[in-house]
């Protein structure tokens, strides 16, 4: 407390209400609607993760770059338990994918090493064909979850056949 003195003006002095701070709204940020795309570009370049796809109308699958060819066949012959299943029967293109996002995110935080999701055959759809088939295969090799994913193919007859896919998830 050496060199302390008393303040003699004391207009100066801070009003007592400063202590109470206001704060501004903070302006609302228009969303970017290309924001998903950089995302992807983004993770693509920083993470390096690069996947091998094959697509033939019939089957689908996929694998890092990184991955054992064996790790793929173990899972196109389905040689690994199944520890969940995600049924996407009746959901629109979003919802699918923020189901698909949020499920193979939480099952590779929880441990899980393989999981199925149920996208059907198309049977029902406009068209007759499916519509998601395609799309699961682009959001697990492009998209948010790609990190997460080391494997993907279309499931045995046994396991759902053409209306699910296996996904091999990284360690």
């Amino acid at each position: 407390m050496a060199g302390v003195r008393v303040l003699e003006d004391r207009v100066n002095r801070i009003p007592v209400t400063a202590s109470r701070v206001e704060r501004a709204a903070l302006p609302t940020i228009a969303s970017d609607p290309d924001e998903e795309a950089r995302s992807r570009m983004r993770s693509l370049v920083i993470e390096g993760i690069k996947f091998e796809t094959t697509d033939d109308s019939a089957r689908i699958e996929g694998r890092r770059l990184d991955v054992d060819p064996r790790e793929l066949r173990r899972l196109r012959r389905a040689r690994y338990a199944v520890d969940g299943t995600l049924d996407l029967h009746g959901l629109r293109l979003e919802a699918a994918r923020e189901a698909v996002e949020a499920f193979v995110c939480k099952r590779q935080r929880d441990g899980d090493r393989v999981v199925a999701i149920v996208h059907g055959k198309g049977n029902h759809s406009p068209g007759g064909h499916a519509v998601l088939r395609g799309e699961i295969a682009a959001w697990l090799s492009n998209g948010r979850v790609a990190r997460h994913v080391a494997a993907f193919s279309t499931a045995p007859d046994a396991e759902g056949g053409a209306g699910a896919v296996l996904v091999l998830l990284a360690r």
